[in-house]
């Protein structure tokens, strides 16, 4: 499991890690009530994003569309 405190809403854009994407993950947000439930992507649904970094790791830019 992902655990991401809550995505970019300014941009819309959820970072996920690089090092952390397997072939089947799940997401869930900790600090984001709106945002509930489990997600599930997989490694080829991730890695068609860009790469961005978060100050200081690669992160997959994932379209928070793409989780709801």
């Amino acid at each position: 499991m992902i655990e991401i405190w809550s995505p970019r809403y300014h941009d819309k854009v959820v970072l996920i890690a690089k090092y952390r994407v397997q072939d089947k993950n799940i997401i869930k947000f900790t600090k984001d009530k709106r945002l509930t439930d489990e997600y599930h992507l997989t490694r080829q649904q991730i890695e068609k994003y860009p790469i961005e970094s978060n100050g200081s790791i690669p992160c997959y830019a994932v379209s928070l569309g793409e989780l709801v």
